[in-house]
C-alpha cells in the first residue's frame, strides 16, 4: 500500500510535469486546462499526503518545481493557436478529461483546507508540547476527515497523530520499517503537556510489530495515561511497555516524565495519539496558540 501512494506522491507528479513541458498541445486552450490540472494535483498531495514517509522536504520541492515548469510551459502558449480542431474526438477527449480530473483533485485540495480552520476556537485548550529535542511532525490533525481520520469519532475529533522526524524529514529509515527501533519516535519520552491529577494509568500490553494488525484483546489506547486538568480529560496512548511512571490518582506538573512512545494498542507503527475530552466531546488543542493540521512541524 505504502509503496502504491509512493507512486502517486512521487511518480506521478514527475509524469505530469514532463508532460506539460513536452506534450505537443493542439491549442493553448489545451495547455491551460492541462496546467490547471497539474496546479490542483499538486494542491491535493501538498494538502493532504503523508509526507512524514516520504519527506517533508520533498513536499515543499514540488511547488518549487510547478512554479519552475509553468515558467517554461508558458513560454510556448504563443506558439500555439488559440482554439484546437473542434471536430476531433482525441482532442475534445483530452479536454474533458482533464477537465474532469482538475474538478476532482480540485474538490478533494479544497475538502483538506476546510480542516485547516478551527470551527471551535473559544473551546479549544492551551497545553504544553509534550516531548522535547526534536522535529515531530503531525500524521492526523485537523477538522476533517480527509487530513484527520479521528474527526469522525466525537470524542476524539481532534486527536493528533504525533510522528518525529529525522534529517532527512522521515519518520524512520526507510519508507516501511519492520524495526520499531527505526522508527524515530520510538523510546521517546513523552512529558505531562499539563498540571493535573492522573486518573489512569495503564502498563500491561506489549509493543506490537509495526505494520502489523493490532491486538485485538489489547486496549485501543494501549498503555495509556488520562490527565485531568485544563477542564478536560487529556488521553495520551499508545505508550511504550514498562516506561509509565505514574499511578492513577497521582498529582503532576507540566513538563513532568509521564513515559515514553512505543507501539501498544490499536495501532500499525509508533506515534503519540493525544487528545483532549470533556463530556464525551473532543476539544480541539492548541500548542504555543497553534491549531496543528496534517504536516504540521513542531520544532523543540
Amino acid at each position: 500500500m505504502i509503496w502504491m501512494m509512493a507512486a502517486i506522491y512521487i511518480l506521478l507528479p514527475l509524469a505530469l510535469f514532463y508532460h506539460l513541458l513536452k506534450t505537443d498541445f493542439g491549442s493553448k486552450k489545451v495547455l491551460v486546462i492541462d496546467w490547471l490540472l497539474l496546479l490542483m494535483f499538486i494542491a491535493f498531495i501538498f494538502i493532504l499526503g503523508p509526507w512524514h514517509i516520504y519527506s517533508h522536504y520533498l513536499r515543499w520541492l514540488w511547488p518549487v518545481l510547478f512554479i519552475l515548469v509553468s515558467f517554461f510551459a508558458f513560454r510556448r502558449l504563443g506558439k500555439l493557436p488559440a482554439k484546437g480542431p473542434k471536430k476531433s474526438i482525441k482532442y475534445k477527449f483530452s479536454m474533458g478529461f482533464s477537465i474532469v480530473l482538475f474538478v476532482y483533485f480540485g474538490l478533494l485540495a479544497a475538502n483538506g483546507i476546510t480542516g485547516y480552520i478551527l470551527p471551535d476556537k473559544d473551546e479549544a485548550i492551551e497545553l504544553e508540547f509534550p516531548m522535547k529535542d526534536g522535529v515531530y511532525a503531525v500524521g492526523h490533525g485537523g477538522a476533517n476527515p480527509s487530513i484527520n481520520y479521528h474527526n469522525e469519532y466525537i470524542p476524539q475529533q481532534y486527536a493528533y497523530d504525533i510522528l518525529q522526524v529525522n534529517g532527512l524529514g522521515l519518520r524512520g529509515a526507510g519508507l516501511s520499517p519492520t524495526d520499531l527501533d527505526k522508527y524515530k519516535i520510538y523510546g521517546t519520552p513523552l512529558y505531562s503537556p499539563c498540571s493535573g491529577e492522573v486518573v489512569a494509568a495503564v502498563d500491561e500490553y506489549d509493543d506490537i510489530a509495526p505494520q502489523e494488525s493490532p491486538d485485538k484483546k489489547a486496549s485501543p489506547a494501549g498503555n495509556h495515561v488520562i490527565l485531568s486538568c485544563e477542564g478536560a480529560n487529556i488521553h495520551l496512548a499508545h505508550m511504550k511497555p514498562g516506561t509509565v511512571e505514574v499511578q492513577e490518582g497521582d498529582q503532576v506538573n507540566t513538563g513532568d516524565q509521564l513515559g515514553e512512545v512505543g507501539n501498544t494498542g490499536n495501532t500499525t507503527e509508533p506515534h503519540l495519539h493525544i487528545h483532549a475530552e470533556k463530556d464525551g466531546e473532543g476539544v480541539p488543542i492548541l500548542f504555543d496558540g497553534r491549531f496543528l493540521k496534517r504536516n504540521s512541524l513542531v520544532f523543540n
